[in-house]
C-alpha cells in the first residue's frame, strides 16, 4: 500500500501535494469499508441519550422513576389503572421539587431481577441489562394489546389528557412524551417540568421524599409553593 502513496521529501508540504497524498490514503482504505444500509442517527443518539438516564437517576433519585410496564404482570395481564395513575401522581411530585426542574418517568425499565423474570415468564419477552436496571420495553403489552406502538402511543396521550394531572403540567408531559428505542425495546418518556407553580392531581399535592411520593400535608403547603417564588 505505501508504495502507491507518493510522500514529498522535507518538513513542508505543499497544499497540492498533501491533498494528493489524503485522496490516495482515502481511496485505499475506503474498500476496507462497507456502506451502512440503514444508517439510523436517531437511534444512536437515543441509546445514548437513555443509557445516560439512567446513569444520571442513580444521583438523582428524586428526579426520576421506573415502571415495567403499562399492564398487570398476572395472568391475564390487563391494563394497570392504579399504575398509571401512579405515573401522573409522580409527574406531579417531580414537577413540584421546584420551578423548571426536569426529571423523567421511564415506563418499559424494571428495577430489579424479579420484576424482570417475571416479564419474561408472563410476556415471553427477555430484557436487556444495562448498569443494573433492566430494559424490559412495552412491544410485548403492544402486541398482547393487538395494537401497534402508534395505536398505543395515542392511547396513552388520551389517557394523559383525561387525567386529573393540573395544567399547564398537563400539556407538558403529553407534549413531550416520547417513545425511544433502545435496541429492540420500546421505552415510554414522561419527560416533567417544574412549572411556575405547583401541580396538583385531583387536589392532592404529592412531592417526592428520596424515591417515595407523599402528599403535601396541610401544614407544609406554605413551604411548597416557597419553593416557586
Amino acid at each position: 500500500m505505501w508504495k502507491n502513496i507518493q510522500i514529498q521529501d522535507g518538513g513542508r508540504w505543499g497544499a497540492e501535494n498533501r491533498g494528493k497524498t489524503v485522496d490516495s490514503v482515502v481511496g485505499w482504505i475506503q474498500t476496507f469499508f462497507e456502506e451502512d444500509k440503514n444508517p439510523d442517527p436517531a437511534k444512536v443518539h437515543w441509546v445514548t441519550k437513555f443509557q445516560n438516564l439512567l446513569t444520571n437517576s442513580m444521583t438523582e433519585q428524586a428526579a426520576y422513576d421506573f415502571k415495567q410496564g403499562f399492564f398487570t404482570l398476572a395472568h391475564p395481564p390487563s391494563f394497570d389503572e392504579k399504575s398509571f395513575d401512579k405515573i401522573m401522581e409522580t409527574c406531579a411530585a417531580i414537577a413540584n421539587i421546584g420551578k423548571n426542574h426536569k426529571g423523567y418517568v421511564l415506563v418499559g425499565v424494571a428495577e430489579n431481577t424479579k420484576t424482570a423474570a417475571r416479564v419474561q415468564e408472563i410476556f415471553g419477552s427477555q430484557p436487556l441489562s444495562f448498569g443494573g436496571f433492566y430494559v424490559t420495553g412495552v412491544d410485548h403489552e403492544a402486541a398482547y394489546a393487538k395494537k401497534n406502538l402508534d395505536q398505543m402511543f395515542q392511547e396513552i396521550t388520551d389517557r394523559v389528557g383525561r387525567s386529573t394531572l393540573s395544567e399547564p403540567l398537563k400539556s407538558y408531559v403529553n407534549s413531550h412524551l416520547k417513545c425511544v428505542q433502545y435496541y429492540d425495546k420500546t421505552v415510554f418518556v414522561f419527560e416533567i417540568l417544574g412549572q411556575n407553580s405547583p401541580s396538583h392531581l385531583g387536589g392532592k399535592w404529592p412531592e417526592r421524599q428520596g424515591a417515595q411520593v407523599k402528599d403535601v400535608p396541610p401544614d407544609r403547603m406554605g413551604a411548597l409553593f416557597e419553593r416557586f417564588k
